[in-house]
């Protein structure tokens, strides 16, 4: 992968931040698994991993999250999956995109990575933020670790990022991992991550592949969810 990140993305993630019809709020299908329709990712969901919540709409943005099976959706620690579709930002906002000459993946990522920065309690040490083709799928890809999490992550939470360039929708996917103890956050420096488990999530989102939109593949079922 390569960096290819430069400094006029500063101007255009404003641009993507208040276009107004980027994100839209996920209405149907709370927490119950449901078919999708249109432009899908495909990517490949770590063995012995279920669905844990599912939330949005069929024909529009949706998120889905996955865990091991025996963590739970509000106190996990082992890995977390979330993949999330989202609509393109408006012409205007897009028109202007392009005209800083950056791609909405870049910006969405870079956005992404501000946000954690910010959220963070404690010191977030940000990975390289790197720019792939495959599949014939343009993605950004970044990640990184916050040492102080809150409740919920008391020793920590690190993640890895990517967002991919469809055709009709950009796509979010989310690794996220948590140390169990403090034994546990003094391992695996920088990331706190066994580097194993890291190349199985960087090689799932460089084999993500899309399907189900115009000139597209068929797309399988969601993985747990209702046909």
């Amino acid at each position: 992968m390569k960096n290819n990140f430069k400094s006029r993305l500063l101007y255009a993630v404003c641009v993507i931040a208040m276009a107004g019809n980027a994100v839209s709020a996920p209405a149907e299908g709370t927490g119950k698994p449901f078919a999708v329709v249109g432009e899908q990712l495909q990517h490949k969901i770590p063995k012995g991993w279920k669905l844990a919540w599912m939330e949005g709409q069929p024909d529009g943005e949706y998120f889905v999250e996955y865990l091991p099976e025996a963590e739970d959706i509000n106190n996990w620690r082992e890995g977390y999956l979330s993949i999330r579709r989202l609509p393109y930002p408006n012409a205007t906002a897009m028109a202007q995109i392009e005209k800083a000459g950056a791609k909405v993946a870049d910006v969405a990522l870079f956005q992404f990575i501000k946000g954690a920065v910010q959220s963070c309690g404690g010191r977030h040490q940000a990975m390289s933020q790197r720019t792939d083709t495959s599949n014939g799928v343009y993605l950004a890809v970044s990640g990184g670790y916050c040492d102080k999490y809150g409740s919920a992550a008391p020793f920590g939470e690190g993640s890895l990022i990517a967002y991919a360039q469809g055709k009709d929708y950009v796509f979010q996917i989310q690794y996220g991992w948590r140390p169990k103890s403090e034994t546990d956050q003094k391992t695996n420096l920088p990331w706190h991550i066994a580097p194993e488990t890291a190349r199985q999530y960087m090689e799932a989102i460089k084999a993500s592949s899309l399907c189900g939109g115009g000139g597209q593949a068929a797309c399988p079922p969601i993985a747990g969810a209702k046909e």
